[in-house]
C-alpha cells in the first residue's frame, strides 16, 4: 500500500539524573505479554520516583502486531535476527536478497540504542503454559591480537549480567552453546546485539503464553524489572518479591534444548508439568499409537537430568519432535571467542 511503518517510543524521564534503560517488546506479534509488562510498569509514579531515563518500544514489529503473525509480512523473516552482527559490510551481491526495510531500520534503531543504552531487556513470550524466565547469552569476543583485553572485558561484561539477571529474579535459562547459537542468528537477537556489539548488559525474558497474557506473570515481570531498576540506582528501596510464579533453580548452570524426541508418529500424553524437576531415565510423556494403543513399553523417557521449560503443544507428534522444552545440564562456557570462521565469512 506504500504507507510507513512507525515504532511507537514512550520516553520516560525522572526527576534527577541516571542511566537510561531501554525495554523492548513486540517483536513477535502474537507475544503480546511483553507490551503488557511496559503499560503495567511505566506509570506517573514510577517516573515521579525513578532517576534517569526509560525508553521503551512496546511494538518492534508493527505489521506482526496488526497480523497477529511472527514475521512482518512486508519482510518474511525472523525479526530477533535481523540486529547487526559486527562484521564488516560488504557491496551488496546483485544475485542475493538485499536487507529488507525492517533489517534497515533496526540498524538505525541500534545506533540510536548504541548511543543512548545503558541496560536493555527485551520482552518475548516463549509457548502456552510455559514458565516465566529470562535467556542468558552467551558473551563472545575476538579471539585476535587484543584476545586477552577482549576477554577480559567480556568476562567483566559477564558478571556485571549475572548481577543484573540475579536481580531479575526469574528462572535463568543459558543459550545454547556457541555453535548452535551462531547457527541459529540468536546473536543478531535484539539482546545478543546489544550486549556483544554495544557491550550493554542486556537480556531477553519469556513470559509464557503470548496472545491471552498470563496476569501473574506479567506482575511478576514488573516487579523484576523495578527490582533491576533498583539495581542500577533508579529506584530507591528494598528488592521486591517475586511473587504468583514457579522459579526454578536445579542446582548446576542449564541451558535449552529441545528434548526428548519421538522416533515414530504417535499421539503423546504429558506425564511432567513446566517448572518439574528430571533425571534422565524418568518417564515424561506415554506414547501411543492413533488408536490409543502403547508403543513399546508405552513410556518415553528423559535423556538428560533438568527441568521442564514448557511442554510442546498438541498431543500428536512426528518423528523427530521434542516433547518438552528442557534446560538441561550446561557445561559450555559462557564466556568464549567468536567461531574462527565468524569474520572471514
Amino acid at each position: 500500500t506504500g504507507h510507513g511503518e512507525c515504532l511507537p517510543v514512550i520516553i520516560a524521564q525522572g526527576n534527577e539524573d541516571g542511566p537510561c534503560f531501554w525495554m523492548t517488546a513486540g517483536n513477535h506479534g502474537p507475544e503480546q505479554a511483553g507490551p503488557a509488562v511496559l503499560y503495567k510498569l511505566i506509570t506517573q509514579e514510577l517516573v515521579e520516583q525513578m532517576r534517569g531515563t526509560i525508553v521503551a518500544i512496546p511494538a518492534l514489529n508493527p505489521a506482526g502486531l496488526r497480523t497477529m503473525k511472527r514475521e512482518p509480512y512486508h519482510a518474511p523473516k525472523d525479526p530477533n535476527r535481523l540486529w547487526p552482527d559486527g562484521k564488516p559490510e560488504k557491496p551488496q551481491d546483485p544475485d542475493k536478497q538485499p536487507p529488507s526495510s525492517l533489517e534497515l531500520a533496526y540498524k538505525r534503531l541500534f545506533q540510536e540504542r548504541e548511543a543512548s543504552a545503558d541496560y536493555l531487556i527485551d520482552y518475548h513470550c516463549s509457548w502456552i503454559g510455559s514458565i516465566s524466565f529470562a535467556f542468558r547469552d552467551r558473551v563472545l569476543y575476538r579471539d585476535d591480537e587484543d584476545a586477552e583485553e577482549h576477554r577480559a572485558q567480556a568476562e567483566a561484561l559477564a558478571a556485571t549480567l549475572d548481577e543484573m539477571l540475579r536481580d531479575y529474579g526469574h528462572t535463568i535459562v543459558n543459550e545454547f552453546p556457541v555453535e548452535k547459537y551462531i547457527d541459529e542468528k540468536l546473536h543478531r537477537s535484539t539482546s545478543a546485539a546489544a550486549l556483544l556489539l554495544a557491550q550493554v548488559p542486556a537480556f531477553t525474558v519469556e513470559l509464557g503464553t503470548g496472545p491471552v497474557p498470563d496476569a501473574a506473570i506479567v506482575s511478576a515481570s514488573a516487579a523484576g524489572t523495578r527490582n533491576v531498576m533498583r539495581w542500577t540506582g533508579m529506584l530507591d528501596g528494598d528488592p521486591e518479591p517475586i511473587e504468583g510464579i514457579r522459579i526454578v533453580d536445579a542446582g548446576f548452570p542449564a541451558r535449552r534444548r529441545g528434548t526428548p524426541r519421538v522416533d515414530q508418529a504417535c499421539a503423546v500424553l504429558h506425564l511432567v508439568e513446566p517448572g518439574d524437576l528430571v533425571q534422565a531415565g524418568d518417564p515424561v510423556a506415554e506414547v501411543r499409537d492413533v488408536w490409543g494403543r502403547p508403543l513399546g513399553d508405552g513410556l518415553l523417557r528423559a535423556e538428560d537430568d533438568g527441568f521442564v521449560m514448557g511442554r510442546s503443544h498438541g498431543i500428536y507428534y512426528y518423528p523427530g519432535n521434542a516433547v518438552l522444552g528442557m534446560a538441561i545440564r550446561d557445561e559450555a562456557p559462557l564466556v568464549a571467542p567468536y567461531p574462527e570462521d565468524f569474520y572471514k565469512e
